[in-house]
């Protein structure tokens, strides 16, 4: 039984330790997202694409996904579907607790 006691503060952070983090991104854009960069707010320096690998229609609107890592901060995001012919940019957004959401408001004025 002692044993058992001891292992499991050791499973613990074994498994947190394994826990990928990452950006939990949500879209009531009214747009669908396929690919999406960020940049420091005002900085105009995109680096790569956040959802890389993840399927087609995964960030469609009203859903919502865990993707690559991003600080919290502000940011410049692009979004992009380019089967639907979406490409904008949504500025000084804030990321804060690893957690986005892009709003109706914010994906009316991309279109």
């Amino acid at each position: 039984m002692k044993r058992v006691l001891l292992a499991l503060p050791l499973l613990a952070l074994a498994s947190s330790a394994f826990a990928a983090p990452g950006l939990t991104v949500t879209n009531h854009s009214g747009l669908p997202i396929d690919e999406l960069t960020a940049s420091p707010a005002g900085k105009n320096a995109f680096g790569a694409n956040l959802m890389d690998g993840v399927k087609e229609g995964a960030l469609d609107d009203g859903k919502t996904l865990t993707i690559a890592a991003l600080a919290d901060g502000k940011y410049d995001f692009q979004l992009s579907a380019p089967d639907e012919g979406v490409l904008c940019t949504i500025s000084n957004v804030t990321v804060k607790g690893s957690k986005v959401t892009f709003t109706q408001k914010e994906g009316k004025a991309c279109k």
